[in-house]
């Protein structure tokens, strides 16, 4: 937003192109140029700083001012144009800085309220001054240009001036016109010239809305009879479109050749349209109301893309909103009292980034071995197909999640998806607790299943006949892999025991032994996959401490509600999230580094990058959370042997093994700065090196597991920072983005 530097309202904003002596220009050459009713007239740099000012004033009136209606620039000529209450027209030299009044035409049967000006390369061709006045009529000024035409300087001649009458009967050189008249029963509010067709574009609040009007013949003309009228229309001339807005709130896009009906009608705007702008040879169209509200529209797709309200009142008044579109910066600039700048869909230079994705974060991302393709879910509601040898998109599933609010279809977060063991569908998880299987080839929804109404999904799991759902609801929620729909879930399903005492925050599994659930209070309960019961139950924070698990038949699920915590009493200081957003950017508070959770058999010279150190009487206040795990499945089933990484709140990295008389073995540490920790852990098919990413410092790691501890110390030359007590060796540090 900046100021006008105008009095009053802007009422036209145009570009002064540079033009070349080949007649050719771009815009990235010239000036922006503001009128306002008053007529003065601003000239700005194209970074919006003023340069100079003039006035448009009439040379008869000495007291009273006059009403400028609209300006038009004629850049091969190096004049403007401009247009008044006193049914008059001024053209004023600008060459070499200047601001003189060169010719004026007087007494025109009605004013003229709106200009368009277009000239061809060819010099031998006139240029034309299209004029559109209060009576509906449209006048076209051809004008010669060869040697400035009749804007050249000439001895003894200041001002070259004559009524309509005689200018019509050749006053001024170089100079002659074209009447068609009454072509609209209300005054023009736009014209423009559609150079493929040789025609006129007009549009006007009556009946017959919009006309194209052939320049050579008037009795050839298409119109488009719209009952509220049209206040603004957009040309695409590219793929012959024509959009048109009203009074009546709709956006109408028109094949000019049929006059019957629209190609499409978009709803959405709650006044009238007062400006539209195609973008992109037509497939993006952009509607300015009276309310400032800017709607984008995919033409194509006939849908709308997004809403824009962000303009400020400060902006001016509704119906005075005048509009210049840069097809070389994408620049949308809007005028009234003030004039704002707005980028529309702007293109990133290749030189900086490969460009955007997805709208908002990236919440999962798989690559199917079947296919050979990637797949990447948004929090955007997006499921977007690519092939990852040549970076190219194959399939976009838009708002693959909503859901319906106070009568508005909004989108909801994608949080979890894998494939199934065939890896010909998949299965997506949103943050309302939906769940969905999709053909990804094809983008169609194969089955809708639910665990609890607002219970984000935070894991899925898909074994052969059985789908597990894991999430916000502190239940394993379990769904047959069949076509059918026995239960308001969708499909058949059934609930696990209730166990954890706090939302889930992850699960893995290791088929077809074992499933390992965490909770946002560092509960860590190891599940036999083919029964769905429980085996083993720890806290993180006391790993050593097995919690004993007790198995009662439940009469009731009010009384098996009621043998474990209630969520609400939850003496936990646990910050819970609203979304997926706010947990995977925000970094808690670390309690304490490795050496706390057990006792440290480290010797003085082991190095530690950094860590947290909290007095042990203060520990039980906050129990550490377990942001995500990871199953070692290569690995045999041994009590000595690791099979299970588990990545807390404060940075460390606890390893266990998931055999029934196994439990907790070591645990090191994966960050490099206080406070960081492990949101996401992969490995490789042997299970030989594990890659982390960690939150604050965006970097990803690789390190050598060891499986056992005899064969590390063979090993352990080969690490700068390995010592014999650990089960990690750092091998490579990365800084994945910028900060």
């Amino acid at each position: 937003m900046l100021k006008s530097n105008h009095r009053h309202n802007v009422n036209r904003i145009a570009f002064y192109p540079t033009v070349r002596p080949d007649r050719s220009s771009t815009w990235n050459d010239g000036s922006i140029v503001t009128c306002s009713p008053d007529g003065v007239i601003n000239y700005w740099s194209l970074d919006m700083q003023v340069e100079r000012t003039a006035q448009s004033t009439c040379p008869y009136l000495k007291v009273q001012g006059t009403m400028v209606t609209d300006m038009a620039v004629l850049p091969d000529v190096s004049v403007i144009c401009t247009s008044s209450s006193e049914r008059d027209l001024r053209f004023y030299d600008t060459s070499a800085r200047k601001f003189e009044l060169r010719v004026m035409i007087v007494s025109f049967p009605h004013a003229i309220t709106t200009m368009y000006y277009t000239f061809d390369k060819d010099i031998s061709v006139p240029s034309k001054l299209i004029c559109g006045d209060t009576s509906g009529s449209i006048r076209v000024i051809l004008i010669d240009t060869e040697a400035r035409g009749p804007f050249k300087s000439q001895p003894g001649i200041l001002l070259r001036e004559a009524r309509y009458e005689r200018f019509l009967k050749g006053a001024i050189p170089h100079m002659r016109s074209t009447e068609f008249n009454s072509i609209h029963t209300d005054f023009v509010r736009q014209v423009c010239y559609y150079s493929s067709l040789h025609s006129i574009v007009s549009c006007a609040q009556c009946y017959k809305g919009l006309q194209i009007t052939d320049i050579t013949d008037a009795s050839k003309f298409y119109c488009f009879k719209i009952f509220g009228g049209v206040w603004s229309f957009a040309v695409s001339e590219s793929n012959h479109l024509v959009g048109t807005g009203g009074p009546d709130c709709l956006v109408r896009v028109w094949n000019p050749f049929v006059q019957g009906r629209p190609i499409c009608t978009f709803y959405g705007h709650h006044t009238g349209i007062i400006q539209l702008q195609f973008q992109d040879n037509g497939s993006i169209l952009y509607s300015l109301s009276k309310d400032k509200c800017i709607k984008v529209w995919d033409v194509g797709a006939q849908e709308l893309l997004q809403t824009y309200l962000e303009l400020p009142s400060a902006l001016g008044d509704r119906n005075h909103l005048t509009t210049l579109y840069n097809p070389e910066s994408r620049q949308w600039i809007i005028a009234c009292i003030m004039i704002a700048t707005l980028p529309l869909s702007p293109k990133q230079s290749s030189e900086h980034t490969d460009g955007n994705t997805h709208t908002s974060g990236v919440s999962v991302v798989l690559f199917n071995q079947l296919y050979r393709t990637v797949i990447t879910c948004g929090l955007d509601s997006y499921i977007i197909v690519w092939d990852p040898w040549d970076g190219r998109r194959l399939l976009v599933i838009k708002d693959a999640h909503t859901v319906m609010l106070h009568g508005e279809i909004k989108p909801v977060e994608i949080t979890a998806a894998t494939f199934d063991p065939g890896w010909q569908r998949l299965l997506t998880g949103a943050h309302d607790g939906t769940l969905k299987i999709w053909n990804f080839n094809t983008g169609t929804c194969l089955r809708n299943m639910k665990i609890e109404q607002w219970c984000e999904v935070q894991s899925v799991i898909w074994v052969k006949g059985r789908i597990l759902a894991i999430g916000w609801n502190r239940r394993i929620t379990e769904f047959a892999d069949t076509n059918e729909a026995d239960s308001p879930g969708g499909a058949f399903c059934k609930n696990w025991d209730l166990r954890h005492t706090e939302d889930i925050s992850s699960g893995v599994v290791r088929i077809p032994e074992t499933l390992a659930t965490s909770s946002y209070v560092g509960e860590l309960i190891f599940w036999r996959l083919e029964t769905g019961q429980p085996y083993k139950k720890f806290n993180v924070s006391k790993p050593t401490v097995r919690i004993k698990l007790y198995y009662q038949l439940a009469k009731s699920k009010e009384k098996a509600q009621e043998e474990m915590p209630s969520r609400k009493v939850s003496s936990i200081p646990q910050k819970k999230r609203t979304s997926i957003v706010s947990s995977r950017l925000s970094a808690e508070s670390a309690l304490s580094g490795p050496a706390t959770l057990v006792k440290d058999s480290r010797t003085p010279r082991d190095r530690r990058v950094s860590s947290i150190n909290v007095p042990e009487e203060i520990f039980h206040l906050k129990k550490l959370a377990i942001h995500t795990m990871l199953f070692l499945n290569a690995r045999k089933t041994d009590p000595r042997v690791g099979t299970l990484l588990v990545a807390l709140e404060n940075g460390s990295i606890q390893v266990w093994s998931h055999h029934i008389v196994g439990g907790y073995i070591t645990s090191f540490s994966a960050i490099h700065k206080a406070g960081d920790y492990v949101i996401s852990m992969t490995t490789d098919e042997k299970n030989e090196f594990l890659f982390t990413a960690v939150v604050q410092t965006l970097a990803v790691e690789c390190g050598l597991l060891v499986e056992d501890i005899s064969k590390q110390s063979a090993l352990s030359n080969h690490g700068k920072w390995s010592h014999h007590t650990n089960l990690l060796i750092l091998i490579l540090n990365l800084r994945s983005h910028p900060i």
